[in-house]
């Protein structure tokens, strides 16, 4: 058997999120087959078997943050090059930094990580909760306080703020416009009364057909990558304060019915079964109308090139502000004001 770990892609590279596992346990499986694709801070990557054999297990799942080094899968196969240690000895066992820092806030000296079992050839801070979990771990628990860890789609949210910050230069910009623009009645025609929040998204959508850079994404720093669809994504808070997005794919070929109609479909869906965001998402929208939230700086998840703020109106004006968030490696300020213009202006065809 072998066990199938996560390359090192780059020096500054430290984890990874599995995106989808190509193969099912007890698949055949030639080297060079496709085998699982992971996000990286700069891209997605199908990742290869290095061997022949059958696939006997997989270690992580879709959606899984994990370190470099990481086991994946293991690999039946009887040319096995390196057979797995379900006991590792110690001295050939990799404790990284984090680990030995998470231990130390655990109340763990460092000559006891020796005496914890680990799944694989490096203690991760998953083995010490585990040894912990433990009766008689002799830890004491801590009086006043709980730690717990950071899981799902809360770990996946903070691993693409971390990408973001590594790859993207944001700018900021924001202008005000008429709130009674995007209040559109209802018509005998159209099935329910799109909100405020769905005419301006369907807008952004319409506008980016005749602005190629809100339909482009960037791949590393110097290759742009440009869509003939504009897949748009709406901001959806989950209970636990979870933060998910539902896609709406081809926004801006659908009549604004057609994207209301999505807009319900695709929440509902989020909701349900959880983030829709992939790599060929280009614009995040973003509204905390129930909050009466004025104004914000949006923050820009990568490898979207834009994400949108929209306001309520101030109390007494009809006025509200649309706040965004640009990669400006792509955009300049000059391009971002210039599609805001055309926002506000593609809002008098509802009209």
């Amino acid at each position: 058997m072998i066990e199938i770990q996560v390359p090192q892609l780059g020096e500054v590279l430290r984890e990874v999120r599995i995106v989808e596992l190509l193969r099912r346990t007890g698949d055949p499986l030639h080297r060079g087959d496709a085998l699982y694709i992971i996000e990286t801070d700069k891209t997605t990557i199908e990742l290869e078997s290095p061997y022949d054999g059958r696939l006997l297990s997989w270690r992580v799942a879709a959606g899984d943050v994990v370190p470099i080094g990481a086991a994946v899968a293991v690999i039946g196969t009887d040319h096995a090059e390196r057979r797995i240690q379900t006991q590792p000895e110690p001295e050939s066992r990799l404790v990284p930094p984090r680990t030995r820092a998470y231990a130390k806030s655990k109340g763990l000296a460092d000559e006891a990580l020796d005496g914890i079992p680990s799944a694989t050839d490096k203690l991760l801070p998953s083995d010490i909760d585990s040894y912990l979990a433990r009766p008689g771990s002799g830890v004491t628990p801590p009086v006043g306080y709980r730690d717990y860890r950071v899981t799902g789609t809360s770990r996946t949210l903070i691993y693409r703020l971390r990408r973001s910050v590594s790859t993207v230069v944001p700018g900021t910009i924001g202008v005000e416009m008429p709130w009674p623009r995007l209040e559109i009645p209802q018509s005998e025609a159209d099935a329910t009364k799109p909100t405020p929040f769905q005419v301006f998204g369907h807008a952004v959508a319409r506008t980016s057909r005749d602005h190629p850079k809100f339909r482009s994404v960037m791949i590393g720093d110097d290759m742009v990558r440009e869509y003939d669809q504009v897949n748009v994504a709406l901001a959806l808070a989950r209970p636990n304060d979870e933060l998910i997005a539902a896609v709406i794919r081809g926004a801006d070929r659908m009549t604004l019915d057609e994207f209301v109609r999505a807009c319900t479909r695709q929440m509902r869906a989020a909701i349900r079964d959880g983030d829709q965001a992939s790599e060929d998402t280009q614009i995040l929208l973003t509204h905390l109308g129930e909050f009466d939230i004025l104004d914000a700086i949006p923050t820009l998840v990568a490898p979207a090139t834009s994400v949108v703020f929209l306001g309520v109106p101030r109390r007494g004006s009809d006025m509200a502000r649309i706040t965004m968030t640009f990669d400006h490696r792509l955009i300049n300020g000059a391009s971002a004001g210039a599609f805001l213009q055309a926002v506000a202006k593609c809002l008098d065809v509802y009209r």
